[in-house]
């Protein structure tokens, strides 16, 4: 039985190894990427928004308006931002006015000089600025190996931090169009921005959300605000969800998520209070319904990073005090 199994049942016995599962999840800490290869695609998803899925990688948002083009997070590497901007540039050839980084993970940053380049205005959550600067070095020390299996140059990657912060919500207005940062509160990491485009009823959440992919925990101060933060997100008056990766979202997929790391937290939970040590959560094949969910295969990080926040208290990754 897997730890879903356990927690359900009541018991709190070591699960059983299922056939397989270390082929499940053996993820390096170095950043290589083995999902499948799926074509970028990019979506039209109201009038002037474009929403580029990325599988393998992150995805970004981008508005056009008359007076300029807002972007929603710059990509892992200037070469990838450098992609964004060609795919912009086949929608308009306005100026890049603003770019708006979710959050302080090198895939939604790292493209920022492109972007700094073409002039544009950093915006970002006042938390994400501090993790941005704080944890610079360890977000490159965790992509070594997709710069490598890239073959992209880490001396490319320039820290561009927001030239713009905010505390809970900001509104911009480019070209008649508004569009609102918000900030709930800390959910996959301190400083999650939500992107809200009222009139289109679209929202993106780089970090919180993704459809059909396991989150990294490392940075959560807690999985239980987390997932109130994404029931809060899936009341709001919104018909499109569009997530830091996987493909576009409904409401459901966003109560998926929340159902999913509810799953994770309580059973993560249960087997620290048995005393289960690390290698032993992860050798009993836990969350195995969700194996075919995307990023699965790092579950053994996910394993060490929210093990080491339930034993001392502090994510692996915190907001420097």
């Amino acid at each position: 039985m897997n730890i879903q199994t356990m927690v359900r049942a009541g018991v709190l016995g070591l699960a059983l190894c299922m056939p397989g599962a270390d082929a499940w999840a053996q993820a390096t800490a170095d950043g290589a990427v083995r999902e499948k290869a799926v074509p970028i695609l990019v979506t039209e998803v109201a009038p002037g928004l474009f929403f580029q899925y990325h599988h393998q990688e992150s995805n970004n948002a981008w508005l056009v308006t008359d007076d300029g083009v807002l972007v929603v997070d710059s990509r892992q590497h200037p070469n990838r931002a450098e992609e964004l901007l060609a795919a912009i540039r086949k929608t308009t050839d306005k100026p890049i006015k603003w770019v708006v980084n979710t959050h302080a993970h090198g895939d939604h940053y790292f493209g920022n000089s492109v972007f700094k380049r073409e002039g544009a205005t950093f915006i970002a959550h006042r938390d994400t600025q501090r993790m941005m600067q704080a944890h610079h070095g360890v977000e490159m020390k965790r992509r070594q190996g997709y710069f490598k299996q890239r073959q992209f140059d880490p001396g490319d990657v320039k820290l561009v931090l927001p030239d713009v912060t905010f505390d809970s919500r900001l509104t911009l207005t480019l070209g008649g169009r508004e569009v609102e940062l918000l900030y709930l509160g800390a959910g996959q990491n301190p400083g999650d921005t939500l992107v809200h485009f009222p009139k289109e009823k679209v929202l993106f959440s780089g970090g919180p959300f993704s459809k059909n992919s396991w989150p990294n925990p490392q940075f959560t101060p807690s999985i239980a605000n987390w997932v109130a933060l994404l029931r809060k997100v899936a009341a709001m008056d919104v018909d499109t969800f569009l997530g830091g990766h996987g493909d576009i979202g409904a409401r459901q997929d966003v109560l998926n998520e929340a159902q999913m790391l509810s799953e994770f937290d309580a059973g993560m939970r249960a087997a620290v209070a048995k005393g289960m040590s690390r290698e032993e959560i992860f050798k009993s094949a836990p969350f195995a319904r969700y194996k075919d969910v995307r990023n699965y295969y790092r579950m053994n990080l996910f394993i060490n990073s929210y093990y080491h926040l339930l034993t001392t208290g502090k994510p692996l990754v915190a907001l420097p005090e």
